[in-house]
């Protein structure tokens, strides 16, 4: 699976993008091949971005970020919690089949992740149970590593429509201020195999 290929949630600090769906002043969702060079297995992001110091073997060589399967064990939740009392998962590593991080766009570090066909679907049921469906600014999305929150977001209406599209094939693209939490959640998340 190609991740550059698949709809992006990509951070506001990634690539401007025509198409571009609000997430909040967080992230946005929009057409995974407008974001030239941040998915697949090229270089860092378009428009200056490059790999981090460091980043795994691929990136100490220069030549851009790592790409990894996902371990379906990585202790990764992201649940939905709304305004009613809903506190439930929305998806956690076993929905996700593959990794690829660390970018550097400006002052953001980012990390891909590429939800499964079965990922995308049952990601879709649990935003509708949950009722964020209905009533979007209601919810907010906790990002979870080892029981720590790494990453908050708000929902709105543009959001959970481009995320119900079938356009969006199921990759979030997630902005982190600290290297080493994005870090942490690129390593965590790929798999030792």
């Amino acid at each position: 699976m190609d991740i550059s290929r698949r709809g992006v949630l990509g951070g506001l600090g990634a690539v401007c993008a025509v198409g571009a769906v609000g997430f909040a002043g967080a992230t946005r969702v929009t057409d995974g091949d407008a974001i030239a060079g941040v998915g697949g297995d090229g270089p860092g992001p378009a428009g200056g971005g490059t790999a981090a110091p460091g980043d795994g073997a691929a990136g100490a060589s220069g030549s851009g970020p790592s790409a990894a399967a996902v371990d379906p064990d990585a202790p990764f939740v992201a649940r939905i919690t709304g305004d009613d009392g809903t506190d439930t998962r929305l998806f956690d590593a076993s929905d996700l089949g593959r990794v690829k991080g660390v970018f550097v766009e400006g002052d953001e570090y980012l990390v891909q992740v590429a939800l499964s066909d079965a990922g995308v679907e049952s990601f879709r049921s649990r935003l509708e149970a949950a009722g964020a469906t209905d009533d979007p600014a209601a919810f907010v999305v906790s990002m979870t590593l080892d029981g720590t929150e790494v990453r908050r977001v708000e929902l709105d209406r543009e959001t959970v429509d481009g995320l119900t599209s079938s356009e969006w094939g199921g990759v979030l693209t997630l902005p982190f201020g600290e290297e080493s939490v994005a870090r942490s959640v690129f390593d965590r998340l790929a798999s030792d195999d």
